[in-house]
């Protein structure tokens, strides 16, 4: 059996250096911090059974990973379950200059 390939893009990179990471295929979102102090947090599990991979380009250089599509307008069932993580990243991840504490 042959596992299904998602690739993730970066959609934020926090002031403290953690990034956010989403996959447009199955809505898997997390945040991931690289070492010395590496972490990740899974904050949308979307489909555990994928392979998930991601990268990043070179600075002055572009990547491109297929074609995405963003809904700009979400549901209020979409408000209401994101509402959790986006408290939690507002609590942890502020714009200050501050290192989070579990990030």
């Amino acid at each position: 059996m042959e596992q299904e390939q998602h690739a993730m893009i970066l959609e934020t990179t926090h002031p403290s250096g953690a990034e956010e990471w989403y996959c447009p295929t199955c809505g898997r979102r997390m945040i991931m911090t690289w070492p010395p102090k590496y972490s990740k947090i899974v904050l949308d599990v979307g489909d555990e059974w994928a392979v998930h991979s991601g990268g990043k380009a070179p600075e002055g250089m572009s990547l491109s990973v297929g074609t995405v599509s963003i809904n700009s307008d979400p549901t209020e069932e979409d408000q209401e379950l994101l509402a959790p993580y986006e408290e939690w990243v507002e609590n942890n991840l502020g714009d200050d200059d501050d290192q989070p504490a579990d990030v």
